[in-house]
């Protein structure tokens, strides 16, 4: 078994949120996809970005909305979202006290040339 702690990993400041890194972990297996803890203070939001990578978020606590595009939904704990490569999006946190959490799980889609054969 492997462990690590959010007092030993801690956070950093990343478009706009607090974000803890859960994988790349180094010294166990390396998943075809990264992954994210996020926190959303109340009543801030995430920086406006897009990226490469295709993106899920599973929200954990809190409540808050998330805009893809131009495209705004409301969001709770238990609401799973998929963001495709390329789209801008916004988290934000509409608590007056609690923050909005979730796991951002990301990847790159492979290219035609990587997919497996199929047949």
């Amino acid at each position: 078994m492997f462990v690590r702690t959010e007092a030993e990993d801690g956070h950093v400041r990343k478009n706009g949120i607090d974000v803890r890194q859960l994988y790349p972990w180094d010294g166990v297996v390396t998943p075809p996809w990264n992954s994210t803890f996020c926190t959303v203070r109340p009543h801030e939001s995430s920086t406006e970005h897009a990226h490469a990578t295709d993106e899920t978020f599973i929200f954990t606590a809190g409540s808050g909305t998330v805009r893809v595009g131009d495209e705004l939904r409301p969001v709770t704990q238990g609401d799973v979202i998929y963001i495709p490569h390329g789209n801008a999006h916004v988290v934000t946190n509409t608590s007056d006290d609690a923050p909005l959490t979730f796991v951002s799980v990301y990847w790159l889609q492979p290219t035609a040339s990587e997919e497996p054969a199929r047949g």
